[in-house]
């Protein structure tokens, strides 16, 4: 059997099987539950870690609406690209996320001007509820030859249909998330259009991430070559049908160099994350955000107890390029998984030796 045809069968049983479980696991958590995983610490409301709760493959006008008024503060989007570099605008394409559609797309135009009509100005519908706007560029595939053209194509849109005319205090921050480190010509010329002194202001309200499974190391490397020295992201996870397959050891190493300082990373994401169980133990890993499907559930969690008392839903006053280093609720327990639906005696499942999250997170996204 090809595993395609494998890849098939698994999708269809992981959405029958959270169906039944999100059910189960959405009575273990509600507001005023303890964790005992998790025990209080004695911060001020005033030194609450911002939380940015980043609505997943937020790619149609109408999914914008429906992300935002359910509380996120972030979204993220997937931005496809022509086969010369040129932008296209929202897609993201089979397969994607269950429970999810994966063919709704916008141009490119058209979307980023909802996003500044309704977030960038003193009567706008959104204003000051959109913290963050998450760009996944899709060009791993391109040719290297065309990477820097899509970063050229990228920023002038970003110029002339976001930003351009709109006050910097509304203005909505960006974070440029490119797959690999070989995508790297993307973000130069990203950053060889906003190097313009017309548009150098702009470069305050950029970030930059590598999405995908590189080594972290390879990707400090990375910004030391492109003399990128703050506004950086890492994330860890895959797909909310197999991210349970993906072991945490990456995500927890990230938020541990950027608590050291020596790090790269000012800001730790972990992704896709949908279930109250799993929210809560990434919150407990010490993320700065999370990818979700399902704004409402990471919102339960956050104005739950412990968690309120630490956490809080970033607002636009809050940076999304500022390194936060107060005391953290934190479970750091060092397991190769977090097997789907675990309970905490529940027997944790051990890959074997041969395992490779990046072939199911190729297979998954791109």
């Amino acid at each position: 059997m090809k595993i395609s045809s494998l890849f098939f069968i698994y999708f269809l049983l992981i959405n029958f099987y959270f169906v039944v479980l999100s059910n189960v696991i959405r009575n273990t958590i509600l507001p005023g539950y303890n964790s005992e995983e998790a025990p209080r610490h004695n911060v001020t409301m005033g030194h609450r870690r911002p939380f940015f709760v980043i609505g997943h493959m937020v790619n149609s006008l109408e999914e914008v609406d429906d992300f935002i008024e359910k509380g996120a503060n972030a979204l993220e989007v997937d931005i496809e690209f022509a086969n010369n570099g040129t932008v296209l605008g929202t897609f993201h394409g089979a397969p994607c996320d269950c429970f999810r559609g994966c063919f709704k797309r916008e141009t490119i135009i058209d979307y980023l001007e909802y996003i500044r009509d309704g977030t960038s100005f003193a009567d706008s519908r959104y204003k000051g509820k959109v913290n963050l706007l998450v760009l996944d560029l899709k060009t791993s595939k391109l040719r290297s030859s065309a990477k820097k053209k899509a970063g050229l194509t990228l920023a002038t849109k970003l110029w002339k249909h976001l930003w351009e005319g709109v006050q910097p205090q509304y203005m909505v921050n960006v974070l440029l998330s490119i797959g690999y480190v070989k995508d790297k010509n993307v973000i130069k010329g990203v950053l060889k259009y906003f190097k313009k002194e017309e548009t150098r202001h702009i470069l305050d309200k950029l970030g930059f991430d590598v999405g995908m499974n590189d080594p972290l190391e390879k990707i400090g490397r990375m910004y030391k070559q492109l003399g990128i020295n703050g506004h950086r992201w890492q994330g860890d996870g895959l797909s909310n049908c197999v991210r349970f397959l993906v072991p945490v050891a990456r995500l927890l190493e990230a938020v541990k160099e950027r608590d050291s300082q020596k790090g790269y990373m000012d800001k730790v994401y972990h992704w896709t994350v949908d279930l109250p169980h799993f929210i809560r133990k990434s919150i407990e890993h010490g993320v700065d955000g999370i990818i979700t499907n399902r704004p409402d559930n990471v919102l339960l969690v956050l104005n739950s107890t412990p968690y309120s008392e630490l956490l809080k839903v970033a607002d636009f006053r809050d940076s999304p390029w500022t390194r936060f280093i107060e005391p953290m609720l934190r479970n750091d327990t060092d397991r190769n998984t977090e097997v789907l639906g675990g309970g905490e005696n529940e027997e944790r499942t051990r890959h074997p030796a041969n395992f490779d999250p990046s072939e199911i997170t190729a297979f998954w996204t791109e």
